[in-house]
């Protein structure tokens, strides 16, 4: 992974001239795993749509693109974009993956070589820096394949460590909702006890396409409980009928249960409203939910209790998006915080929030409706008379669609309810019934 591809002289050029900082496009070139069919590019710039953009075949390793900031979403510059790799277009089953399989938490950036560091996974001195601008994608979770959709009801058996309590598998099937989903869903049963203490659980799951399967286990209702060993995710059909765990990041016990309220102090200026998200909730913002609203207590903190759990893992937001977590003093994103439970009793917990990544700002400026025509019907929003951009936005702030457009705009089908839309840079609620 740590070969240099050298492009021809005038591709060369083209990606040193897109170094200038005043220069409004950029070359992305990326090495690829052996193996690879098609790669995408999907960021902040197309509002994380993923089936947007489509690099060009260089040869069997290696792609290229090049980006123009004039067609990025509002706000969005090459000096602050944050992108991934996909392997394939429409589903994050494709993204890329640290070279164990783990999960690449932080996004990468733009810096002029292509330059990222993982600073927030489970492996800091795994990287994906190239030379000469070029970004390495050490493994995909699923390697896309131009073949039909392979519907399909898939037995799953896991053979765990002695000791181990209970089992959940999650995975593609249930869009990775984690063993914090209904029960039903993705509880395993366990089938056998083996003479040594390991045990054997269980599980049919439903799969829209068993092609792009993966799935990965914990052994309690949290993330805090996922396997430890091995790191990376199992596949179909490989390892449906011999999936290993060999050891989990912490054994859940259901006698350890407790309670804990936690109270947040949080920088002047926050508001109106604070989320706490986390593993026991299974780390889930879709679609402008997740997280839990905390209560504004009157002294200007923010408080939320959190019953049942035996240990998790959680952070602050004051929007329901990623980019909006509590950060530093210096604007850097904090490490997960730790729950201390007691178990049978309710441990209190205060905190102080130093900062926030990026702070939410509710000032609405009033689209002039001279200028417009909106409308809804079949519960989409229309916009005649767009002259540069779109941005769909719920109530809390969370982006649901962004296009760069002259014309007519239609959104995507929404349920009912109300939504903020951003014409040409000026914003209206509208009313979707």
């Amino acid at each position: 992974m740590k070969r240099i591809f050298t492009f021809a002289i005038a591709l060369m050029s083209l990606f040193a001239a897109s170094q200038i900082a005043s220069a409004a496009t950029a070359v992305f070139n990326v090495t690829v795993p052996t193996g690879t069919n098609a790669c995408w590019i999907v960021g902040s710039f197309n509002g994380w749509n993923n089936n947007d953009k489509k690099l060009t075949k260089v040869d069997a390793t290696h792609y290229t693109i090049t980006m123009d900031e004039a067609t990025f979403a509002t706000g969005v510059t090459l000096a602050n974009m944050q992108y991934k790799y996909c392997s394939g277009p429409g589903d994050w089953a494709y993204v890329e993956k640290h070279a164990n399989g783990d999960e690449i938490r932080a996004n990468r950036v733009y810096t002029g070589t292509n330059a990222y560091v993982d600073p927030n996974g489970v492996n800091p001195s795994e990287t994906a820096v190239g030379t000469l601008g070029q970004d390495v994608v050490a493994k995909w979770a699923t390697v896309w394949a131009d073949v039909p959709a392979l519907p399909l009801n898939v037995t799953i058996d896991v053979l765990v460590p002695k000791g181990t309590f209970q089992c959940y598998v999650v995975g593609t099937f249930n869009s990775w909702a984690g063993p914090t989903a209904p029960a039903d869903s993705c509880k395993m049963k366990l089938i056998a006890t083996n003479p040594d203490g390991t045990m054997v659980f269980e599980k049919t799951v439903f799969t829209a396409d068993a092609n792009k399967l993966a799935f990965h286990f914990c052994c309690g209702p949290d993330w805090a409980f996922e396997q430890l060993a091995p790191t990376g995710d199992f596949h179909y059909p490989g390892d449906v009928s011999s999936a290993v765990v060999t050891s989990w990041k912490k054994i859940f016990d259901p006698s350890t249960l407790g309670n804990v309220t936690v109270t947040a102090t949080v920088p002047a200026g926050t508001g109106p409203n604070v989320w706490i998200q986390g593993g026991w909730l299974g780390w889930n913002f879709a679609s402008g939910g997740g997280g839990q609203l905390m209560t504004k207590n009157v002294d200007g903190t923010f408080s939320y209790t959190i019953n049942n759990v035996a240990g998790t893992e959680y952070k602050l937001y004051n929007r329901q998006d990623w980019g909006f977590v509590e950060a530093d003093a210096l604007g850097v994103e904090v490490a997960n915080r730790v729950l201390p439970v007691t178990p049978g009793q309710t441990t209190s917990v205060a905190i102080t929030v130093v900062g926030w990544k990026q702070a939410y700002n509710t000032g609405i400026q009033e689209l002039n409706m001279d200028n417009y025509k909106i409308y809804t019907n079949n519960n989409k929003i229309v916009v005649e008379g767009v002259v540069s951009s779109v941005e769909l936005f719920n109530l809390d702030g969370r982006r649901i669609q962004t296009e760069r457009l002259s014309g007519t705009f239609t959104s995507k089908t929404l349920n009912n309810g109300l939504y903020v839309i951003r014409v040409d840079g000026a914003t209206k609620k509208v009313s979707v019934n």
